[in-house]
């Protein structure tokens, strides 16, 4: 009796941006690629041009890269079975992911587009609208939160399939309890991103300044690097004015980010960025055991949600205003701020499990069997609407 041949393995390619630089989107498209790896041969097409830019250069440089990955493309268009997974990009960009996409479904790729950015979904934008189209009723699109998931298909019907996964995977929380958090001395407010008026940064000074005024020990710790002049002089201008309540600890990797986040009671994160979709340190901070004050944007509110692990501010709201009686509470009962704190890291905790599981579905999804459409429902998706008399 004849030995049944093993299923070929899919012709799989991810394109998108690999580091340099490093940003969260090429952390999530390096982390998918690992784990392809790991199930077989996979090709990676990455449209990186080195650097974060815009120009002429810069776009002679991408452009060069996408026409390269449409030939990697082309050269798989005889396999039966083939698959393109890829971040879609914003602005701009975009276009360069419509292109690719275009392209793969032409050549019958099963299409698999990862979102990051929330700049088309604050509202419908035709350029987003359009990729969707071009990607066609059979493209699963990956989305970072069941809300985010909601929102997009809300804006863009044509994106019929979606699937889940969270940033959160990157921070594992500690296995052990949340650590006690200081029983006297100044309350410890964190803030780590690129330091900058968009995520907050004067913000972070009046809320200092508040808690100062009426009298609540406190020191602001700031990690990151200011990214124009004007914040730079915004940082000297708050080392000036509090001397030794601000400390200014610049960029941070590695183990010198660890030490910050033991080293803090809070984080604090005023993003106004409109396009803040799912910001890694918020769950850093989660993971690390501490309690966190942001803006409900993006996925944020979704992420931090109500409860004891903080508070979530409305984007309409006064920020400073909001929280302070949060921690007025947490600077004179530091037995409140630790049950935050456990709270924070259970947080944590079940938001990476649940990333952790989203990642091997995507996986599997991208690896597995993709189900083809009957022959009468391939007719009638290719068929015209009927016309309304």
């Amino acid at each position: 009796m004849p030995t049944r041949r093993a299923p070929a393995s899919p012709w799989i390619i991810v394109a998108g941006r690999l580091p340099p630089p490093i940003d969260g989107m090429a952390r999530v498209t390096t982390l998918v690629l690992e784990r392809l790896r790991r199930h077989g041969t996979v090709r990676a097409a990455n449209l990186s041009p080195g650097h974060n830019g815009r120009g002429p250069l810069y776009h002679a440089v991408k452009a060069s890269r996408v026409l390269w990955a449409a030939l990697q493309l082309w050269a798989g268009a005889m396999r039966a079975d083939k698959r393109l997974y890829m971040p879609a990009d914003a602005g701009l960009g975009c276009w360069y992911t419509i292109f690719l996409l275009g392209v793969a479904r032409l050549l019958g790729y099963a299409l698999f587009v990862h979102h990051h950015s929330y700049a088309y979904l604050t509202k419908r934008k035709a350029r987003m609208a359009l990729l969707t189209r071009v990607a066609g009723p059979r493209c699963r699109h990956i989305l970072l939160s069941p809300a985010m998931q909601a929102r997009f298909q809300a804006l863009y019907p044509a994106a019929r399939q979606g699937v889940v996964l969270s940033n959160a995977i990157f921070t594992p929380p500690d296995e052990a309890p949340a650590p006690l958090r200081r029983s006297h001395g100044a309350l410890r407010l964190g803030h780590l991103s690129n330091l900058c008026m968009d995520k907050g940064l004067d913000t972070l000074f009046s809320l200092l300044r508040a808690l100062l005024d009426e009298g609540v020990p406190a020191k602001l710790v700031l990690a990151g690097p200011g990214l124009g002049r004007m914040d730079e002089a915004l940082i000297a201008a708050g080392l000036y004015e509090f001397g030794d309540a601000v400390e200014y600890l610049g960029p941070l990797d590695g183990e010198a980010k660890e030490a910050f986040y033991r080293g803090i009671d809070v984080f604090v994160f005023p993003t106004r960025y409109r396009n803040e979709a799912q910001p890694l340190v918020l769950f850093e901070a989660l993971a690390a055991g501490v309690p966190a004050l942001a803006f409900a944007r993006g996925c944020i509110a979704g992420d931090l949600g109500p409860g004891p692990a903080g508070r979530v501010v409305p984007v309409d709201e006064d920020f400073v205003r909001a929280v302070l009686p949060t921690l007025r509470t947490w600077a004179a009962d530091r037995e409140a701020l630790h049950r935050s704190a456990q709270a924070a890291l259970a947080r944590a905790q079940a938001a990476h499990e649940q990333s952790r599981e989203g990642l091997e579905r995507l996986v599997a999804m991208l690896i597995g069997p993709v189900p083809q459409p009957e022959p009468a429902r391939r007719e009638r998706e290719a068929a015209p609407a009927p016309r309304s008399l």
